[in-house]
């Protein structure tokens, strides 16, 4: 749980209910000028205008795949690379070989991760990854419906608050209320993802999971959208843990190029193949 977590309202979600950008109807909103929002939005408008052809439809274990798509990018010990995979590399869920390539991948996570059964992989995402439930926090105060009383905060607390609102806020007019949500999205669905691979996960216990980030990414219009949320959630992902702007702009560019492989690959997110879960 996350520092400001205890004190959010339950059974509230507006994540789906899109507003228009209007600063001057905001509260507490300053946010800070670090040259990143202005990269952001050259992105965002780059990213767009490829966007790529209208969304295909393709099959849930396709988009599980594709929702996961950074991890795949990724050299994880005991997983089949692109390499030694074909042409659905980036659609297709992938398995450990062997008993030996699954104990080597298991090793991997409990060595990086601290992950060792399916309670510890859940705690590690929940604890160590999802950033969006404070960026909702940060735009209740926003628009003027604060989800707790900052009073409640202890003095360091208050003032981390504060500086990560601020920080927040500079991309609140590209993102909205999808905020940090795809960060969140990619990165756990990625660890379910090796989870599976190497036995942690079972079938059954996958797709449970996966199915809560399967429903939250329908809030995005198509890849670009998703990849812009992602950027965002990852340097604040990375201010949370204190980088300063040098690694901040280290993380950008790096983030970057990721998606654009990403964006660019007609078997990836660049086949505009998307699961539209409300027509099941």
């Amino acid at each position: 749980m996350g520092i400001f977590d205890r004190f959010k309202k339950q059974g509230e979600d507006s994540e789906g209910k899109t507003g228009v950008f209007d600063p001057n109807q905001l509260k507490d909103f300053h946010p800070y000028d670090t040259g990143l929002a202005q990269t952001i939005q050259a992105l965002a408008a780059e990213f767009h205008e490829k966007a790529m052809c209208a969304r295909k439809p393709c099959d849930r274990d396709q988009f599980i795949a594709l929702l996961g798509g950074i991890s795949a990018l990724r050299k994880t010990p005991g997983i089949p690379g692109p390499d030694q995979s074909g042409p659905d590399y980036f659609t297709a869920l992938p398995r450990c070989a062997s008993k030996e390539a699954e104990e080597e991948c298991r090793a991997h996570l409990e060595k990086v991760f601290g992950i060792t059964d399916k309670k510890s992989l859940l705690d590690f995402c929940m604890k160590e990854i999802c950033c969006h439930s404070q960026y909702s926090d940060f735009r209740g105060f926003w628009e003027d419906q604060p989800p707790f009383d900052m009073a409640q905060l202890n003095k360091d607390a208050l003032a981390f608050f504060q500086v990560a609102r601020d920080f927040s806020a500079q991309f609140y007019p590209i993102v909205g209320n999808k905020g940090y949500l795809a960060w969140d999205i990619s990165e756990c669905i990625g660890h379910l993802r090796v989870g599976y691979a190497c036995g942690i996960l079972n079938r059954t216990e996958l797709d449970q999971l996966a199915e809560h980030w399967i429903l939250k990414a329908q809030i995005f219009e198509n890849w670009a959208d998703f990849a812009v949320s992602l950027i965002c959630g990852e340097l604040y992902w990375d201010f949370r843990h204190g980088a300063k702007l040098p690694e901040l702009n280290q993380g950008l560019e790096l983030w970057t190029r990721l998606v654009r492989i990403l964006l660019e690959d007609d078997t990836a997110w660049g086949s505009g193949l998307w699961y539209d879960a409300s027509n099941r």
